[in-house]
């Protein structure tokens, strides 16, 4: 037997190097008159640098880093994923924040956070090119993303994070980031259009408007009727032990229209390094 014979012919490739990816886009940046959208440009990539400072994060190599005109977009190394999703998310809203209550034009962003393998070729052409990469941005764009920030309020909501399931799943389920599970709200991530439909997990460091009374997935799912019962849902209290089992397992919490917007509890860095 020929030492290639168990093969299909397929040629084998090396996996490439997995990468932490990140990218951001502006809300309604097209609204802006043409001589305005440099300026914007220059805008995004200032607070975002800013943002990754101030969140102890300016010694993270950022890989293929690329500005798209009205957002940016780069690969870290994955080891820095807990700390991209908090503080870096609640610093950089933080930072819109102030900058929104300035003179300046509004700058509200969509942020989108994956995982996966990519081949790296600096200063070539397809450097950072990879499906994961695609994936990234089709989060950015997903419907359920968009629909997040236009709900919030535009004084009160400046940033929303839209996290891949494979992010999620390691990192946050995992237990190594500082933003608890209750925080995110799952999403079926898909974009018009385009043959993309992924779960994902959604994460307003300051959610405001619409997104205080609409409620999540999972209440929607427990208050729609049971198909194939024509028993009305029972009224009267629940027993005892149902309720105790509810709140041991935070049900009572997540289930909140509120979605436990008070819970904030994230240590935000004070210095402020200049890069």
């Amino acid at each position: 037997m020929s030492e290639n014979s168990w093969s299909s012919g397929k040629e084998i490739c090396p996996l490439p190097p997995y990468f932490g990816l990140l990218a951001v886009d502006a809300k309604d940046s097209t609204r802006l008159p043409s001589v305005r959208h440099a300026t914007l440009s220059r805008s995004i990539t200032d607070l975002i640098h800013r943002g990754l400072e101030r969140a102890g994060l300016g010694e993270m190599i950022r890989q293929f880093e690329s500005n798209t005109g009205d957002g940016l977009a780069f690969g870290f190394d994955p080891s820095w994923l807990p700390r991209v999703i908090s503080p870096f998310a609640d610093v950089l809203d933080s930072i819109l924040q102030r900058h929104n209550a300035g003179p300046g034009p509004r700058i509200r962003l969509r942020m989108s956070i994956h995982v996966g393998p990519v081949p790296v070729s600096p200063g070539l052409p397809g450097d950072g090119n990879a499906a994961p990469r695609s994936e990234t941005h089709r989060l950015l764009d997903c419907s359920a993303a968009r629909r997040g920030l236009a709900e919030s309020g535009e004084d009160g909501t400046s940033l929303v994070v839209i996290v891949s399931d494979a992010v999620h799943s390691a990192v946050v389920v995992g237990g190594y980031c500082a933003v608890p599970s209750s925080r995110f709200i799952e999403v079926r991530a898909e974009v018009p259009g385009k043959d993309f439909a992924q779960t994902a997990w959604m994460y307003v460091p300051s959610p405001s408007g619409g997104l205080l009374r609409r409620p999540t997935a999972q209440t929607a799912s427990a208050n729609e009727p049971k198909v194939g019962t024509d028993k009305a849902a029972p009224t009267g209290p629940r027993p005892i032990h149902a309720r105790v089992q509810n709140v041991e397992s935070g049900v009572a919490v997540m289930d909140s229209t509120l979605r436990d917007v008070h819970q904030r509890g994230v240590p935000r860095p004070g210095r402020d390094r200049r890069s």
